[in-house]
């Protein structure tokens, strides 16, 4: 049975842990609540959530990946970005989700399919730029970030100035599968990032540690300025069926940058313009 626990990070924002190498949050207002992303949907997410949410919740996904939208078969309406629908389709079947879970849980294969959810059937609420959600003595607010996916999208709660990220821009920035964008209009992405940094002081993700620092977006774009003048160290490495590059070495033993810097880019030959 797949156990759910939460740590506090903020006054209002925790972090769910679940199945799998990627966490959740749940942002807890005085008037209503979000919960943010629902993994591999393993396990019985929902039960979980309501039974420490205070008031009635919403669920946000940040984008259509297997490890970030699949439990939102549990409920009836979710929002997420519309150019990441298909994706989620393409990417719900229990074969793909017990593939990749396998690198955290060996034996996956030994569970039966009736422990994951099953695909949505529900509505999707499209979530855009601009969207802004009072929780009371909180809020979110949302940005398009596309990079990672068409449709990612970034989370601000000014209050507690902190800024979800998802994937949007992290420790390895996937843009290699046919979904992402080039590292080129990545950059567009990382502009905004650094002109919102004034409203925020802690980076929140959903891999590896699930901080960085505020250093992060300066680092990526960096970096992707290095990849686009093929300075980078152009590093190979395959990845569910993808070649692709590190734009740094990295040390093989953790995935993070040889040089002890937070932000890298993982990227495509066909992605970089």
């Amino acid at each position: 049975m797949t156990e759910f626990r939460k740590e506090q990070i903020t006054e209002h924002v925790y972090r769910i842990y679940g199945a799998g190498d990627a966490c959740m949050y749940f942002i807890q207002g005085s008037e209503g609540a979000l919960q943010i992303d629902t993994a591999y949907g393993l396990g019985d997410l929902k039960s979980y959530i309501d039974s420490i949410s205070k008031t009635p919740y919403q669920v946000i996904v940040t984008h259509g990946h297997a490890d970030h939208a699949n439990g939102i078969g549990q409920f009836s309406k979710v929002y997420m970005n519309h150019r990441d629908i298909e994706l989620y389709y393409s990417r719900s079947d229990i074969s793909i989700r017990r593939r990749l879970l396998k690198k955290t849980i060996p034996d996956i294969d030994q569970y039966p399919d009736s422990a994951f959810v099953p695909v949505f059937t529900g509505e999707f609420l499209d979530l855009e730029e601009g969207m802004r959600f009072d929780l009371g003595g909180c809020s979110v607010e949302v940005y398009a970030a596309p990079g990672h996916t068409e449709g990612m999208m970034v989370l601000l709660v000014p209050e507690d100035r902190v800024c979800l990220f998802g994937d949007a821009c992290g420790e390895n920035t996937f843009l290699f599968r046919p979904e992402a964008s080039t590292v080129y209009e990545f950059r567009e992405t990382l502009h905004k990032l650094l002109s919102m940094q004034d409203r925020y002081d802690r980076i929140l993700r959903q891999h590896g540690t699930c901080e960085s620092p505020k250093s992060l977006v300066e680092e990526n774009l960096r970096t992707a300025d290095l990849i686009l003048a093929g300075k980078d160290d152009h590093v190979p490495f395959d990845y569910d069926g993808f070649h692709a590059f590190f734009a740094h070495k990295t040390d093989p033993s953790t995935g993070k940058r040889a040089d002890g810097i937070s932000g890298n880019i993982v990227y495509a030959e066909n992605k970089i313009r």
